[in-house]
């Protein structure tokens, strides 16, 4: 549990978290519908958009947060936290490409406030993983205070990637309803910070806390939501485990407005026996801001629970899933102090988090129990070679036919087709994955709960965004794939490792400013929180070309002493 101290959201309906609440609550969007051509984008698109430079909105956020503390943190040992899905991408072939790097605008911007960097790039659910990643370092005693910033900026490169995939609607969206087309996309920058330890002129009211949390992959699809809602599902049923869903106000659903994704949160919703507990999908106002919106979409509805408010549905008339939901399409009056925020994205990630308004309780650090990791396996490659265990894995390759992966795939693989269809980074994971669980030499191919997959690196999916950019560069020779789009996204990888092995544990992607195993273990600590993860699949991916990567990957017993 984390106790939250202070907030901030900068999107075109406002500088301030309540200067967006009040807009929201006055039945304001930010959406509106811009020309072809508008920023050299090449069609027409409809959102909420602010233009901004990613470094300064993130800075900005983050300044405005920490300046509304009564408390000074510069002294502590503090995490800062950036979820973002793909950062300053638009500057990718306009400068050098570490300098755009999300690991190196968080390393900036953690400097500049004294504190350590870590950046979450798990999709769509980017904003609640960074949130369950800082509640977890905070639990277990790694740090005095967490700064979550979620912050997208969408233009060029990512408005033609969903453009390419059909999933926009040049009408403002409609959440849930029987006539949505699709969704918006949405820029903000938003911030939370929160701490272990409630500062003494706040410990003797309510406050805020994010009490638990989890995330479940569908092993389904890397790209379209599980048909039976498998992921989210499970993430809802632990996160409410012991809770009275009569105290819930309302459930804030990522509510994308497209066909699938509001098709299985209803059903995930109704097998949860959650059909009579109030929803609501805040994208209508701000559009979809990607690794904003777990972090956004939380504080609105802090501001509103504190309203006695449940925000209406902007967009949303008349019920257009199969699963029983209740949408609530106007504001409503509520005297609860508790809701429950979810999301879901590519590569099959899901999240839930429980965010409760209450009683200051002792700290958790008493009732942390000691954990041990047990190293079982490790599979190292570089363009040099593989090895298992520390013996090399010999592959003919002499006609220099193929490249290393390819040939360690035809030669001790071979029977699975979709790997043809993936990037070299996930080509990269699969192949060393099926090496790993090889030599674990365990059933695999069946459903599995507790075994997690957890990768880290510092280039993204660089390989795969400069493939994408050339396909939007020219104007005569604009052509974007909607494959290679979806590939920009590095935590794709764990998702094609989830469904070749039906893991439907948690799933996460992290870039580090460089490859540390102290900072790793720091992540890595944290799972052992999920008491249902008895194992984890982990390790340092990164991968440039067929010449140039590095994969280190172990798995990892997770025992309680």
């Amino acid at each position: 549990m984390a106790y939250i101290l202070s907030d901030n959201i900068i999107s075109p309906l406002g500088e301030t978290s309540e200067e967006n609440y009040l807009a929201v609550k006055s039945g304001k969007s930010g959406i509106r519908t811009y020309a072809k051509g508008y920023h050299d984008i090449a069609e027409s698109f409809t959102g909420s958009f602010l233009f901004a430079d990613f470094k300064k909105i993130v800075f900005r956020s983050v300044k405005k947060a920490i300046s509304k503390l009564n408390v000074d943190i510069e002294k502590q040992k503090v995490a800062f936290i950036l979820s973002s899905t793909k950062g300053d991408i638009e500057s990718l072939g306009v400068e050098d490409d570490d300098k755009w790097y999300l690991s190196e605008v968080a390393k900036d911007v953690a400097l500049t406030f004294g504190m350590n960097p870590f950046v979450v790039c798990n999709a769509c659910v980017s904003g609640l993983s960074a949130l369950i990643l800082a509640s977890r370092l905070l639990d277990q005693g790694s740090y005095d205070y967490a700064v979550v910033c979620g912050c997208d900026t969408p233009k060029g490169f990512i408005i033609s990637g969903f453009q390419s995939l059909k999933a926009l609607s040049l009408k403002p969206c409609k959440p849930f309803d029987m006539d949505r087309s699709g969704l918006n996309l949405g820029e903000a920058a938003a911030t939370l910070v929160l701490s272990r330890v409630l500062p003494q002129h706040l410990s003797s009211n309510k406050v805020w806390t994010i009490s638990k949390g989890f995330v479940r992959n569908d092993a389904y699809h890397i790209s379209a939501p599980s048909k039976t809602a498998e992921g989210l599902y499970k993430a809802l049923r632990e996160t409410l485990y012991d809770v009275d869903k009569a105290n819930l106000a309302f459930i804030n659903a990522h509510g994308t407005a497209t066909l699938f994704n509001d098709q299985m949160e209803s059903l995930a919703i109704q097998r949860a026996n959650l059909s009579e507990v109030p929803i609501n999908a805040l994208k209508g106002y701000f559009g979809h801001t990607l690794g904003a919106a777990g972090v956004l979409e939380t504080i609105l509805c802090m501001q509103s629970v504190d309203d006695n408010n449940i925000i209406g549905t902007y967009g949303y008339e008349e019920l257009g899933v199969s699963g029983r939901v209740n949408v609530v399409k106007a504001n409503s009056a509520t005297s609860k102090k508790a809701f429950v925020k979810m999301l879901s994205g590519f590569g099959g990630c899901n999240a839930t988090v429980l965010v409760e308004k209450k009683e200051p309780v002792t700290s958790c650090l008493e009732y942390m129990q000691e954990v041990s990791f047990i190293k079982h396996h490790k599979v190292s490659m570089s363009a040099q070679g593989a090895f298992v265990d520390g013996k090399a894995v010999v592959v003919d390759n002499d006609n220099g036919d193929a490249s290393l992966l390819t040939a360690i795939y035809k030669q001790k693989i071979g029977s699975y087709i979709r790997y043809y269809k993936m990037d070299g980074l996930c080509r990269l994971g699969f192949v060393a994955s099926e090496l790993l669980l090889q030599a674990e030499g365990k059933e695999r191919f069946k459903d599995c709960d507790d075994r997690a997959v957890v990768l880290f690196n510092r280039s993204s999916s660089i390989s795969s965004d400069r493939k994408y950019l050339e396909s939007i560069q020219s104007k005569e020779n604009y052509y974007p794939s909607p494959l290679v789009f979806v590939y920009t996204l590095p935590n794709i990888v764990t998702g094609e490792i989830a469904i070749r092995n039906h893991y439907h544990g948690e799933t996460s992607f992290y870039i580090l400013p460089q490859k540390s195993e102290e900072q790793m273990y720091e992540v890595l600590d944290t799972l052992a929180q999920d008491k249902h993860i008895k194992s984890v699949l982990t390790g340092w991916i990164d991968y440039e070309d067929d010449t140039h990567f590095e994969v280190d990957l172990e798995l990892i017993e997770i025992r309680n002493k």
